[in-house]
């Protein structure tokens, strides 16, 4: 009895079924709760979970790995963002907590692949097939969470170029009032320059003089406020620590075993001529 091989033959060689699609859920559905988990673990001033670029499809994305997003999630800041009823104690709830968020659509589980570019850039991911959370995979944030703020921006600049070029048709007071206010602008660059060219004069004329170099405003180019880059109102160099040469420590270290040496040997004589 002869049979040929169709569509729904259910025996015989397989066939590829091409690239696998893995059913990825809308996490703007998900429980308030863990959208509030999802914008603290990708705040990573609070969460302290630094995500690192990778490239999926042609686009980048920023992923982490999986102990590390349990370390942020067992901090003590996480019960205070997300308002839970209690902490978490185990890397067991830490984990669950991260697989859920996969289930509702925020992480997806992906394998890293070669660099695009050599060392240091980004990395090519790709989905794992096995979409379950473990400590040792990667995950890519898939979620970009509320766009409120970056249509707003976008309408925000489209009013700001709208203004700009309508401005021939604005009143005079208001033309008026835009051209004080750019002139004090580069009124306040302008001496921002002038006060970092007179520190860095007064530096190189006093670092001869003093034993320290002396700052005028030593704080103004800090990762610090506008105020407190102003304070204090000048400073010094910090002392700095002289370092004893090798050379001297090893020839005072020569010494003192030429010393002990000296005290053996005559520990010994004293001995024979007892």
């Amino acid at each position: 009895m002869s049979h040929q091989h169709g569509p729904d033959c259910n025996h015989g060689p397989s066939r590829s079924a091409g690239p696998r699609t893995i059913q990825v859920n809308d996490a703007n559905k998900a429980p308030t709760m863990y959208k509030d988990i999802a914008n603290y673990l990708k705040n990573a001033k609070k969460s302290g979970l630094k995500a690192r670029q990778g490239v999926f499809n042609g686009k980048r994305f920023e992923y982490f790995k999986g102990k590390r997003g349990i370390d942020a999630i067992l901090k003590e800041d996480y019960t205070k963002v997300v308002k839970a009823e209690k902490a978490l104690t185990s890397r067991e709830e830490g984990s669950k907590v991260l697989n859920d968020l996969g289930k509702f659509g925020f992480i997806l589980r992906v394998d890293r692949g070669d660099s695009i570019g050599g060392k240091g850039s980004p990395r090519i991911l790709q989905p794992n097939p096995v979409q379950e959370f473990k400590e040792d995979g990667y995950y890519m944030w898939i979620w970009e969470g509320s766009k409120v703020k970056l249509y707003m921006g976008a309408v925000g600049l489209v009013a700001v170029i709208l203004a700009g070029v309508l401005f021939p048709l604005w009143p005079n007071f208001l033309r008026l009032g835009v051209w004080y206010l750019s002139v004090g602008v580069l009124c306040l660059i302008g001496l921002f320059f002038a006060i970092a060219l007179i520190r860095l004069l007064l530096y190189i004329i006093t670092y001869p003089v003093l034993p320290r170099g002396f700052w005028l405003f030593p704080n103004l180019f800090e990762d610090c406020g506008i105020i407190e880059s102003f304070i204090p109102l000048y400073g010094f160099d910090p002392v700095k620590e002289k370092k004893t040469s090798s050379k001297k420590v090893k020839d005072s270290s020569s010494a003192a075993d030429a010393k002990a040496a000296t005290a053996t040997v005559s520990t010994v004589e004293d001995k024979k001529i007892e």
